[in-house]
Order: structure tokens, then C-alpha cells, then sequence
């Protein structure tokens, strides 16, 4: 019964690849000589036979019969055993053989042409269906399988782990060498590149059990990744950074359920102790990563033209999450928290910020779309905008805003890679610090950037959605390095300031953003100001905080900027900039749901766009307060350009109407601070905290700040600085305040909390002299 299974089978596969049938005659006399002997070494000639390697291993083959003798259908159908692919040229007699490639992965498109072997002119003989399934079970019980660094991983012992660490490193060594031996000769050394590539993936495996990273980092797995960086083939390159992401993936610490808890007991498996688990084993491999030198990998590897740039800037993006959430600090031994850099520090020693500002400031048509439907499924519009998020997200940590790490953006050294292939320059290239362009020395202008990508849009609203987010990262990103004086002094000189109210004047997308960047450039930080210990001279030296603040808001009055300002101020609707189109916050249907009036059921998409309407003017309205106050706070009367007086008189023109309006706001985010603290009091949260000892009013007192306290507060230092400047003004807000059913101590109260929450400073000083004398 076997036989006659193994005889329909031999006969399916004659089928298949076009072997003619032939009679029991036929069958006889061939029977009479073997197709083939296997010889490891020539022993000498043997009649009609012929001594080569081919697909049944290498040894005496029967001498193929004439080509003419082979039937039509046999010869469409050539089995290439180099290269593993169909030969479909019916021409026997064409000695051009294509040159064949492989692919690493199907869902990439890179692929690397291999020069074509020299081919035999004589004729292969076709196998037989017997001869190809007899081939075909000794391949699977007798080779190894090319990557069987996966098998190794599935039990997820340590052991396993160990042993996949190990082949890797033996087969990346193994590569080395034939690469060394072999350069011009790529197939000698293909098939091994193609198992390292295989038993890189095969990590990916690892990411559902957490607790073998320990494993992973004691084998030295990390220094073999980061060695694989620099790999010449760049698709080896991008298999360890897609690895790398699967593994940090800031996702893993809520969703990964850890095998480990099978294993210990049940007293010391609560969700805590996983969790705590689960960020030591991930900050292992993430400290190792950051510690070996893989940024500066990564920053190297930008330069190549390939697929992996989305991944690489992912990765990026997983590294700050992991550093944010603790994770990296909580895997490192103790006495180390302190003195090891962040993430964003070691990004600042590389140059992958200038990396991200030439992207962000590449332009998005001609070159940069035909690269991107030649060679990469991402396009460019996609990237920029990823560039921006992370850009954004290194510009907002605290060790940039404090000058802990990094440059002013308007200096940042220039992007160099060893795989740089000439990428297109961004716009600002042409810019340069000290007029250099290229060369040792040259300089990445980031802030030149960043206002040229803004100006895109200073008349227009954004067309898609990416082009909005992306404008969005850029305000943020900009706005994140104003908290940095170095950054707002150049920000000053090339003429932010007056593009910002280019913005807001044209009532565009921008504008909402502009008015952002306005508060952070305008109003400073408690830290800037003036300290008790420095000198009149020290304060009063150009490149100090305080004087740098000051001429920012001394330029902003001098460029217009009052005029646009306190109509926004009084919040008239002919002013406010309005969001585009693409955003949900500018859709027609936000704008259906916000004028609608009839009580009719909205749906859940119409209640979500007239809410991201509402945060729109609410963000509009906060900067323009903060803006306010920061011009408040920093203009003198020995100001120039009239500063001080012609911000004064805004307050006393039009009867005193801006007084009114400052007395509306005071009084509506009173309100509103007031019930963020009740409401707090009255929650589970305030309980809990009672419970656990902590400080219950101090906890209220953030509430309160942050449902408009800290608004209210400001609003009352601009009614100050109204009425300790003008004896008409303090009168209109006593009467004005009586007729509210209050008093100036209403005002008083909310100056001595915000002095309470201040440092020593300039700023404090102020409000000090606002409490004493209104």
C-alpha cells in the first residue's frame, strides 16, 4: 500500500514538472545504470558519467541525454539550485543569465542584486519526480535548518536564550570573515547573511517574556545588536532596529503578561511587583542600549537612504517614553539615579537634534517625493511629521529647559554620518552660523529652521491632517526652547516676533500657535528672573535673563504687536484666529454644534468637535492673559520705544474698558478656581490622600491652580499694574468692583497667594510692591 501511495506521488510530481510517461521497457534500461554515485573527491573517469556538485550533492552524475530529446514542456521548466527561483527563458541557448537578488523581508523593498554565477554550457538533466522527492526528504531529515536560532528561543529558558545569544554571535562572526574573504563575491556569503538576518528576527520572540532580557543583557546580546548597526548591508542594519522597537515598546509595561508570575508566589505577585518587574527587565536592555553607544548607532545610521528611518525615530520615541515613565532610572543600581545622564542628555551629545531639524526643514515636494515612491512606502510628508513629534518631545524635557544638556538651536553642529549619501539640504541650509556652508565647523541653524516652516503657513491654513499635526509639533517644539533666554535672544533677532503677528493678523491656523509661542518667548520663568545675590550690573547686562525678556517685549510693542493684542483681549470675534478646516476643532461640524440652539441630541462626533472648538478659544484666550501679564511684568518705565507708556495708556483709553474686561476675567476665573478646590474636597481623591498621610490642602491648592487659579492670579498683577500706574484706573476698579459685590481685597488676597508661591526674585519683588501699594 506504501509503495503504491509513494508510486502516485512519484507520478503527481512527473506531472507537474513535465516528465513524460514511458513504458515498463523504458524503465528497465534506465534502471540498468544509478542517475547517480556519490564521490566526495574525482577517483578517476567512468564511462557516461560526469564528475560535478549539483543538486544531489556532488559525485558522478549519468551524463544528461541531447537537449532535442527533452520535451517542449520539460524545457519551460528549469530548476536554478543557486538561486532558488524559475527559470522561465525557453531560449537553452541564451548564455545571459539575469542577476538574481534576495529580500530580506517581503514587506520591505530594498533588494540587493547579486552578480550572476558563470552557468555550464552544457545541459542539466531534468529530475525526475522520484529523484526530487528522495531529494526533498533528505534535505528535511538530514540539513539544518537555516535559522534554527528561532527554535531555540520558544522555550524561553535561560539556557535557550543563552544559546541563541551565542549563534548569533557566531554567525555575525562567521559573516565578518567570508565578507572579509569574499568581498567581490556576494553569493559566497549570501545564504549566511540571510540565517543572521533570520536569528536577528527571530528576538522579536523575546518581547512576550520580560523576564529574559536580564538574560539577554549577561550574554552580551546588546553589544552584538549595536555592532550590527554598522553593518554594510543596511537591511541587517533596520532587522536589529525593528527588533530593538519590539522590545522597548513603553506598551510592554501595562499589557505584557509576565510567564515569571507562573513561577513565583502569591504573595509577591500583586499587580505592583509586576509592574515594578517589568520596568527593572526593560531598563536593563534600555540602559544597555543608551549606555553602549546605540544612540550615537543610531544618529550613524540616519544617514543611509532606507526604510528604517520610521523605526529608528521610533525607537527614539520608546526611549524618552521608557525614560519618562522611570523605567530606566528604577533598572539602575542605587547611587546611580543622580549621576547618570537622560536619555534627552546623551541625545544632546550626538547630533541627532541636527539630524531632525534638517528633516523637519526638507522640503516636502519634488526631490523628497520621487525618493519616496522609489524607494521608501513612507513619504516624506509622514516622516517630517514623526521628526517633529520626537523633536518636540527632546525640546520639552526639564535638562533642556534648565541648560542641564545641549546648544542653543541656532548652533547645533552639523549632521555627519559615515553612511551619508547626500540627502537633500533643508531650505535653512543655505543660513549658516558665521556664513559657513559645509566644511568643519559648519553650523545647523535650527531656529532659522523652525520660523521657515512656520512661515509655510503664516497666510494659509494647513490642507491635511498631517500637514496640521505637523505645524503643531513645530509650535511646540519652538515654544519648548523658548524656556531657554540663549534661545529667545535669537529668536528676537530673526525677527520671531513680527512673524508671530504676521500670523495672528492674517486670523489663519497659525495664529492660535503664534500666540503660544508669544507666551513663552515673552514671559520668561521664576528661575530666569533676578536672584537677591546678583548685582544692579549683572542684572542689567544684556545677556541677562531679565534684560533679555525685557527687550523681547520692548520689540513686541515697538512691532505693533498692542493693536493686535487687546482686541484679542476683548475677546472680539472678528480677531480670533480660527482653526482649519482639517483640524476637528475648525470642521463644520464644530462649527454646527457650537451655534446650534435648539436643544436637539448632538452626536458623540459633534459633542467631541465642539469640545476641541471650546479648548481651542479657551487656549487662545489663556495665551492672550499670559502675554498680557508677561508685558506687565517686564516693561519698565525707562523702557524703549514708549513701552511702558503706551502699554499704560491702553488701560485708561475707551473709558477705562480694558479695566472692565480685566475685572470680568478676575472674576470668572475666581469662580472657576474656586469650584476645581470644592470639587477636589468632595472626591474619592482627597480621601485617599487623607488616608495615605499626605498634605490634603496642598493637594487642593494644585486643583485649584490648575482650574484657573493660576489665571486669576495673573489677571489680578495686570489690574495691579493698571491701577498703581494710573490714579484713574484705581478708581474705575473700586467703583467697578462695588458694583460686582466686591472689594479690592478680593485682589489683595489673590496677589499675597501668588507672592506665596513665588521665589525669591524679581518677579516676587513686584508683586510685593503691587500688594503694598494698590
Amino acid at each position: 500500500m506504501a509503495s503504491k501511495s509513494n508510486g502516485s506521488i512519484v507520478a503527481v510530481l512527473d506531472r507537474v514538472i513535465g516528465v513524460p510517461a514511458t513504458s515498463n521497457d523504458d524503465d528497465n534500461n534506465d534502471t540498468d545504470k544509478p542517475a547517480f554515485l556519490p564521490s566526495s573527491k574525482f577517483s578517476g573517469s567512468k564511462a557516461g558519467y560526469v564528475f560535478r556538485t549539483a543538486h544531489l550533492g556532488t559525485g558522478y552524475y549519468l551524463d544528461a541525454p541531447d537537449a532535442s530529446s527533452v520535451p517542449r514542456e520539460a524545457k519551460r521548466v528549469r530548476l536554478d539550485h543557486g538561486n532558488g527561483h524559475d527559470n522561465d527563458n525557453d531560449n537553452q541557448h541564451d548564455v545571459t543569465a539575469k542577476p538574481r537578488s534576495v529580500r530580506f523581508d517581503a514587506t520591505k523593498d530594498s533588494t540587493h542584486a547579486i552578480p550572476p554565477r558563470q552557468q555550464p554550457h552544457h545541459h542539466h538533466e531534468q529530475p525526475t519526480g522520484e529523484e526530487l522527492l528522495a531529494q526533498a526528504e533528505a534535505e528535511a531529515a538530514n540539513l539544518p535548518h537555516p535559522s534554527s536560532a528561532r527554535h531555540l528561543l520558544d522555550a524561553y529558558s535561560p539556557k535557550s536564550i543563552q544559546s541563541a545569544c551565542t549563534a548569533l554571535d557566531k554567525t555575525y562572526s562567521k559573516n565578518m570573515m567570508l565578507r572579509a574573504q569574499h568581498a567581490d563575491e556576494p553569493e559566497k556569503f549570501m545564504m549566511n547573511e540571510v540565517q543572521l538576518n533570520d536569528e536577528i528576527v527571530s528576538f522579536k520572540n523575546v518581547a512576550v517574556f520580560l523576564a529574559s532580557y536580564e538574560t539577554i543583557v549577561d550574554c552580551g546580546a546588546v553589544a552584538t545588536f549595536l555592532a550590527l548597526l554598522s553593518h554594510e548591508n543596511s537591511d541587517v542594519a533596520m532587522s536589529v532596529i525593528n527588533v530593538l522597537v519590539e522590545l522597548l515598546d513603553p506598551a510592554l509595561l501595562r499589557d505584557d503578561v509576565d510567564r515569571a508570575q507562573l513561577h513565583e508566589e502569591k504573595d509577591n505577585n500583586t499587580p505592583e511587583t509586576r509592574l515594578e518587574r517589568r520596568m527593572y527587565n526593560i531598563g536593563l536592555l534600555g540602559n544597555a542600549f543608551v549606555e553602549g553607544g546605540g544612540l550615537e548607532a543610531l544618529a550613524s545610521n540616519l544617514g543611509r537612504r532606507c526604510q528604517g528611518v520610521e523605526d529608528t525615530l521610533t525607537l527614539l520615541e520608546y526611549l524618552l517614553d521608557l525614560d519618562r515613565a522611570g523605567a530606566l532610572r528604577h533598572a539602575r543600581s542605587d547611587g546611580e539615579d543622580d549621576e547618570s545622564p537622560s536619555v534627552v542628555a546623551s541625545i544632546c551629545k550626538t547630533k541627532l537634534l541636527s539630524w531632525l531639524l534638517n528633516r523637519i526643514g526638507m522640503s516636502n515636494h519634488r526631490a523628497d517625493a520621487e525618493d519616496a515612491t522609489a524607494s521608501a512606502p513612507i513619504s516624506p510628508a509622514v516622516l517630517r511629521l514623526h521628526a517633529s513629534e520626537v523633536l518636540a518631545t527632546i525640546l520639552q524635557h526639564e535638562d533642556y529647559s534648565m541648560k542641564q544638556c545641549g546648544t542653543r538651536l541656532a548652533s547645533c553642529p552639523e549632521y555627519t554620518s559615515a553612511f551619508n549619501e547626500g540627502d537633500e539640504k533643508p531650505r535653512a541650509a543655505d543660513a549658516t552660523v558665521n556664513g559657513q556652508n559645509g566644511g568643519e565647523g559648519a553650523m545647523v541653524d535650527g531656529m532659522e529652521i523652525l520660523l521657515l516652516s512656520i512661515a509655510a503657513y503664516r497666510k494659509a491654513d494647513p490642507q491635511i491632517e498631517v500637514e496640521c499635526e505637523f505645524l503643531e509639533n513645530v509650535f511646540d517644539a519652538l515654544a519648548a526652547s523658548l524656556l531657554r533666554a540663549d534661545n529667545v535672544a535669537d529668536f528676537v533677532q530673526k525677527e520671531g516676533i513680527e512673524l508671530m503677528l504676521r500670523c495672528i493678523r492674517e486670523k489663519v491656523h497659525s495664529g492660535g500657535g503664534a500666540l503660544k509661542v508669544l507666551n513663552f518667548a515673552l514671559s520668561g520663568s521664576a528661575q530666569e528672573g533676578a536672584s537677591e545675590t546678583e548685582t544692579t550690573a549683572e542684572n542689567n547686562h544684556p545677556s541677562h535673563p531679565n534684560q533679555i525678556y525685557k527687550n523681547a517685549c520692548e520689540v513686541f510693542v515697538h512691532a505693533g504687536g498692542l493693536k493686535l493684542l487687546f482686541p484679542l483681549y476683548m475677546a472680539r470675534k472678528s480677531v480670533i484666529p480660527c482653526p482649519a478646516a482639517c483640524s476637528e476643532g475648525g470642521s463644520e461640524l464644530a462649527k454646527k454644534a457650537m451655534t446650534g440652539t435648539n436643544g436637539a441630541e448632538r452626536s458623540k462626533r459633534a459633542k467631541r468637535a465642539a469640545h476641541a472648538r471650546k479648548k481651542w478659544l479657551a487656549e487662545v484666550e489663556e495665551n492672550v492673559i499670559n502675554v498680557m501679564y508677561a508685558l506687565t511684568r517686564h516693561i519698565e518705565k525707562d523702557s524703549k520705544y514708549d513701552s511702558y507708556s503706551r502699554l499704560l495708556v491702553k488701560f485708561v483709553e475707551e473709558e477705562c474698558e480694558k479695566c472692565d474686561r480685566t475685572i470680568e476675567l478676575c472674576l470668572k476665573y475666581d469662580e472657576k478656581a474656586r469650584i476645581s478646590e470644592y470639587q477636589y474636597f468632595r472626591s474619592d481623591e482627597a480621601e485617599e490622600a487623607e488616608q495615605l498621610g499626605l498634605d490634603v490642602d496642598v493637594a487642593a491648592l494644585g486643583a485649584k491652580l490648575r482650574g484657573g487659579g493660576d489665571i486669576f492670579h495673573r489677571l489680578c498683577a495686570i489690574l495691579s499694574f493698571a491701577c498703581v500706574g494710573s490714579g484713574r484706573s484705581h478708581g474705575h476698579v473700586r467703583d467697578q468692583l462695588k458694583l460686582q459685590g466686591s472689594s479690592i481685597s478680593v485682589i489683595k488676597e489673590s496677589l499675597a497667594e501668588f507672592a506665596s508661591l513665588l521665589v525669591e526674585g524679581s518677579q516676587k519683588t513686584q508683586i510685593e510692591y503691587y500688594l503694598s501699594n494698590i
